[in-house]
């Protein structure tokens, strides 16, 4: 087998194992997404309220929130925002960078 197979044999490895790690979050994300439908046509955290899922643009961090159904404001998120902003600062700095 010369290194180009070797290469080539690894490439598809990796493709498959992607594919199929794809797959499986693709139904993890199914089974989240209809377990939160239920939440939310069965009134599990009021009338007025409603759980969301989504990730958060500046840290790519999934977020989990609780939000008001008629006015549209976030009542409670997981992780809070400082901690996204925080987060985002740490993203940011580089070896030696100093936070005053």
């Amino acid at each position: 087998m010369t290194i180009t197979d070797v290469t080539a044999t690894r490439d598809l490895a990796s493709r498959t194992a992607t594919s199929a790690k794809d797959g499986e979050k693709a139904g993890r994300n199914r089974e989240i997404a209809e377990a939160v439908r239920k939440i939310n046509e069965g009134g599990g955290l009021g009338a007025n309220s409603e759980l969301q899922f989504s990730v958060d643009e500046g840290t790519g961090q999934p977020l989990i929130r609780v939000v008001d159904r008629i006015t549209e404001e976030v009542i409670t998120q997981f992780p809070p925002e400082s901690t996204l902003r925080t987060a985002e600062v740490l993203k940011s700095l580089r070896p030696g960078d100093r936070i005053a």
